[in-house]
């Protein structure tokens, strides 16, 4: 990484002490719900971002100077802005570790805390509310539902899309009741089998629709907060 340039704050790293691999990533957080019959539903809850983290070496006249002044960000909480090449963030320095060898030779070692990420960030609110609406179409088709079209910048699609799943809600619902009394009423192990499979079929689609019409839910309130 010897060509890239990194900037923490006001502190800017340079020739050798660019570092040679800089951490970074995180996890998605999910929701996982096992279904009876072995069927599974996942929710996306949301990025979560991981730690940054990576070590270098402050050298030349001012090596104390710039180690001193990450050492104070560090106890101020202070959030700083963080690039090279083509990311860019927004940070918390959770730790901050300088090893004093000489006046102008400091070596150390830093993790840092992703407050945004300014090249990924969802801009505003009918960003998010296209994301959910992503999610809402994903589940209604595990439920083997088609939302039709729907966009976050027309709430009347939005308000259609609502309807057809609260539609699919109501048949679900009575397909699992009706799976219910079957299962109560067979009269062989082939008839409860079959029972059973049905309401599998049911309470699927009953957990996907419920994630379809709670994300609906979310996107419309999102596209209201984007179009005033």
């Amino acid at each position: 990484m010897a060509a890239i340039m990194v900037t923490l704050g006001g502190v800017a790293f340079r020739d050798f002490e660019v570092p040679q691999a800089i951490e970074f990533g995180g996890c998605q957080r999910l929701a996982v719900h096992e279904l009876p019959g072995g069927g599974r539903v996942i929710d996306t809850l949301g990025a979560a971002a991981g730690i940054i983290r990576f070590a270098g070496t402050f050298s030349g006249p001012d090596a104390e100077a710039r180690a001193q002044l990450l050492d104070v960000a560090r106890a101020a909480g202070a959030t700083l802005p963080l690039a090279w090449s083509g990311f860019a963030f927004e940070v918390v320095i959770a730790d901050f570790v300088a090893v004093y060898e000489k006046p102008w030779w400091i070596p150390f070692s830093i993790e840092l805390v992703e407050a945004q990420n300014l090249v990924t960030a969802v801009p505003d609110a009918l960003a998010q509310a296209g994301l959910d609406l992503v999610s809402a179409g994903g589940l209604a088709g595990l439920a083997g539902l088609s939302l039709g079209p729907v966009a976050a910048t027309s709430p009347g699609s939005i308000a259609a899309a609502q309807g057809v799943v609260g539609g699919a809600l109501s048949a679900a619902e009575s397909g699992l009741a009706a799976a219910q009394g079957a299962f109560g009423a067979s009269a062989g192990a082939s008839a409860a089998t079959r029972a059973l499979q049905a309401m599998g079929t049911a309470s699927l689609s009953l957990a996907a629709l419920g994630g379809a019409a709670a994300y609906l839910g979310r996107a419309a309130g999102n596209a209201s907060l984007g179009a005033a």
